[in-house]
């Protein structure tokens, strides 16, 4: 039987570190300046140099299934605080923590009227299946292997001139399956 955790059980929120800066006040250069959906911009410095899972705060892709709410970031990085920054903890692996929550349903978590938000206070009590670390790399090498054939199917179809949007049942498929596979975890 799998077990639950709180997602502020199962990594470190660094949402204080996270500093904005205004384009303007930007200066160019070559580290990535990440906000809800990815990458906005490059700028000359960094505050986060670590393997870490943002997942939007406010003005997310929530409700989509075709568009992740949260995403895997590698070394040196800005990230603004229009996404929640998350370093998993020794019980969880960090693509497994990503996986579980690039398509969590949040429609009952979020407010807002006209930009959705999830707080931080709401988003630390998301529970998270936390199977035990070998089922969590088992999980983690079929989605990457799904991903890899989206990524695969959108790159054949872009050098043909064809929209990657033909890929779409494939991520809803994939969709379906981390959330499937969610449910069955949380069932026990």
């Amino acid at each position: 039987m799998s077990k639950t955790a709180f997602l502020e059980d199962v990594c470190e929120i660094l949402d204080s570190q996270r500093v904005p800066v205004t384009s303007k006040d930007r200066k160019k250069g070559i580290y990535p300046y990440y906000g809800a959906n990815g990458i906005q911009d490059y700028v000359d410095n960094y505050i986060f140099d670590d393997e870490l899972v943002l997942l939007a705060e406010d003005g997310g892709n929530f409700g989509s299934k075709d568009k992740p709410i949260a995403y895997r970031v590698s070394g040196k990085c800005w990230v603004n605080n229009h996404a929640h920054v998350l370093k998993a903890k020794d019980c969880i692996d960090i693509d497994y923590l990503c996986y579980s929550l690039m398509f969590y349903d949040v429609s009952s978590l979020v407010n807002g009227a006209t930009r959705q938000k999830l707080n931080q206070a709401v988003m630390r009590k998301m529970l998270i299946p936390l199977p035990n670390k070998s089922e969590q790399c088992n999980i983690v090498l079929r989605l990457n292997k799904v991903t890899y054939l989206i990524d695969l199917c959108n790159t054949i179809l872009s050098n043909h001139g064809v929209s990657g949007r033909c890929c779409l049942p494939l991520r809803r498929w994939q969709h379906e399956k981390v959330c499937h596979a969610r449910r069955s975890l949380l069932k026990g």
